[in-house]
């Protein structure tokens, strides 16, 4: 017979999954708008300098919280590197390589190489360990490798100014922003169970600031400020704020509650999401080719992640 205490314990659980799977739901959804904000950024300022303002911004109030929250730093010579390379991959080089990539090429595209991170995180991870992933990750990467290669092989480069316009290059700098993005996931995935999620997020940008203020102090004076519209700022308040900062809280809020494999999984979509909205706010053309890279590319991820080891 089952007792009220019984059932009272049975529902604990509930709210906590539900409020879980809502995070986990707005991580994706700001992510998800990433490439198109940053698409609309460098409409008004070229890419080296909307990367870098994003993350400057993002710095600021990074270093306040985690002085305010007290997160812990590092105190090992060696956690302190790894959070050194960390802050400064996932901080400033990566997000500067992607808008410069994202000057050349479509938030489509975009979207559909950068979600090919977690496969090559999962790649680096293990030449660092020495060790093989199994015969079903490497079917998945190769799987969402090839989505990639249809993408950009398959068809002809649209012309420049055009919505949706991409190029080769720019998608090979968006692959190399990519890369740049996983060894910061790597080296941060080694630290965070030391001094936490959170501390080696906030620290990170915070540290990657001394590479960011000088950078930014000089490409600052090549962007006219007075033209950059209201969408421009509100895109760049979308990428330093909700994506770098808000859509962190979330995510962290969510694997604590929901479990990292669960809600890491929610992830995969992510692609379809940017594909669509690209489309409406952008105005980029949906086609079959795209349809298929991305069906490609999510379920080779799919493989990989659920074989990772």
């Amino acid at each position: 017979m089952t007792t009220n205490t019984d059932c009272a314990h049975s529902a604990v659980p509930v709210p906590s999954a539900r409020a879980a799977l809502a995070a986990g739901v707005g991580t994706l959804l700001l992510w998800s708008g990433t490439p198109i904000a940053n698409k609309i950024a460098v409409d008004y300022m070229d890419g080296l300098t909307a990367g870098l303002l994003r993350s400057t911004l993002a710095g600021i109030v990074a270093v306040l919280v985690a002085v305010a929250l007290r997160l812990p730093f590092p105190r090992d010579g060696k956690d302190r590197l790894l959070l050194i390379l960390s802050g400064v991959a996932s901080f400033a080089a990566w997000p500067v390589t992607l808008s410069i990539g994202l000057e050349h090429t479509s938030a489509g595209h975009a979207a559909l190489i950068l979600a090919t991170i977690p496969v090559i995180a999962v790649l680096l991870a293990a030449l660092l360990d020495r060790r093989a992933p199994s015969a079903l990750w490497w079917l998945g990467a190769g799987i969402a490798l090839g989505g990639c290669a249809l993408l950009v092989g398959a068809a002809r480069p649209d012309e420049a100014g055009s919505a949706g316009a991409w190029t080769p290059l720019g998608d090979g700098i968006v692959f190399l922003g990519g890369a740049i993005c996983a060894v910061g996931y790597v080296a941060g995935g080694r630290l965070s169970p030391r001094i936490g999620t959170a501390a080696t997020t906030f620290w990170g940008l915070s540290v990657a600031m001394i590479v960011l203020v000088p950078l930014f102090a000089s490409a600052a004076p090549r962007t006219r400020w007075s033209a950059v519209a209201v969408d421009g700022w509100l895109a760049m308040g979308w990428m330093s704020l909700l994506s770098s900062l808000a859509a962190y809280a979330l995510w962290f809020y969510a694997l604590g509650r929901g479990g990292i494999g669960r809600t890491s999984s929610l992830l995969l979509v992510m692609p379809a999401i940017t594909l669509l909205g690209a489309a409406l706010v952008l105005g980029e053309t949906i086609g079959w080719l795209m349809v298929s890279s991305c069906a490609l590319v999510v379920f080779g991820t799919y493989l990989a992640h659920r074989y990772a080891r």
